[in-house]
């Protein structure tokens, strides 16, 4: 029950019966209620822009479990890598002192191309499985054909060479009057150019600072190609990478050089525990040779969990309007 602001006495109608002061609390029950006009939506929605240093930590923690889903998977990686690397034992002193006749030469590269061609297989099976987890956890229906994986490597060959084309041209645009330049005022002939120090420093430095700032660009502005296939996008993903990576190339470039970090730092940590078991027993040395394949593999699970996940939330801020 309401009480008078007056007298303090309790009321329930108009006026108060103690002291006859109106009742601040009294409603005609007949009344219609008045409702407060909601407040307007602005349109606009604050949302955090995405970032891709979370993604880090949870990357590296699925992958493990995913790769333990796949169990002949990476036992039959694991014996073809071993393979490949007994079969690279007689040839490892001959690499580091190749021969220069013609004839051994061929034979020695024939030599080589098996097992190079075997850890390439592998590697890129390791990546497409990686990827195919990644963009199922994403997209249930998600299935590799054998076209989607040529489809793939195609696009991701064209990205490729665009890249090498690209950093060529550009280099040669700035390269090649530089050199002209150097040449017309030390005064060198054409014979004389390629050994003057000079001129090879200057070439050098331009080289280093054309190439690389321009394949560090291009390459983060389609480092998302592989996750846009994944994620559906089949007609164009090289285009799609350029898009999404709008307003976010430096937090791509940055989640790639942080998960360089720590796949470096985890290699470093399996390369000294190999070394040290292989100090301790030879026996013990293939225990550190698997511990360095496993944790390669687990690795690229995680990468391509982070890339792909990296790939949605972008796809998000740019379907909610979200800009960089």
């Amino acid at each position: 029950m309401p009480f008078c602001n007056q007298c303090g006495s309790g009321v329930s109608g108009e006026k108060c019966s103690n002291c006859g002061a109106e009742n601040p609390h009294f409603r005609d029950p007949n009344e219609e209620v008045e409702v407060a006009p909601a407040p307007a939506a602005s349109g606009i929605v604050e949302r955090e822009r995405p970032r891709p240093w979370p993604l880090i930590e949870s990357s590296l923690a699925l992958a493990w479990p995913r790769l333990r889903k796949h169990p002949l998977f990476i036992v039959i990686v694991l014996a073809i890598d071993m393979l490949a690397a007994a079969y690279m034992l007689p040839l490892n002193a001959s690499i580091m002192k190749a021969p220069i006749a013609p004839n051994a030469l061929a034979h020695f590269y024939e030599q080589l191309a098996l097992p190079f061609l075997a850890v390439l297989c592998v590697s890129l099976a390791i990546r497409f499985l990686a990827l195919g987890v990644a963009a199922q956890a994403r997209i249930a229906e998600f299935r590799w054909t054998a076209r989607s994986i040529a489809a793939l490597v195609g696009w991701l060959l064209l990205a490729g060479l665009g890249l090498g084309f690209a950093v060529f041209v550009l280099s040669a645009i700035v390269l090649v009057p530089t050199i002209l330049a150097m040449v017309a005022r030390t005064g060198a002939t054409a014979a004389t150019a390629a050994i003057n120090p000079a001129i090879i420093g200057v070439t050098a430095l331009v080289m280093l600072a054309t190439a690389i700032p321009t394949a560090v660009w291009l390459g983060t502005k389609i480092a998302l190609v592989e996750a846009s296939f994944a994620l559906g996008e089949r007609r164009n993903p090289i285009g799609a990478s350029w898009k999404l990576t709008d307003g976010y190339f430096w937090e791509t470039l940055g989640f790639y050089l942080l998960y360089l970090l720590v796949a470096l730092g985890i290699l470093i940590v399996c390369l000294g525990i190999g070394k040290l078991l292989a100090s301790l027993s030879p026996l013990l040395a293939l225990v550190g040779d698997l511990l360095q394949m496993l944790a390669a593999v687990w690795l690229q699970f995680a990468v391509e969990e982070g890339m792909v996940g990296w790939t949605a939330m972008l796809r998000e801020a740019k379907a909610t309007g979200r800009q960089g």
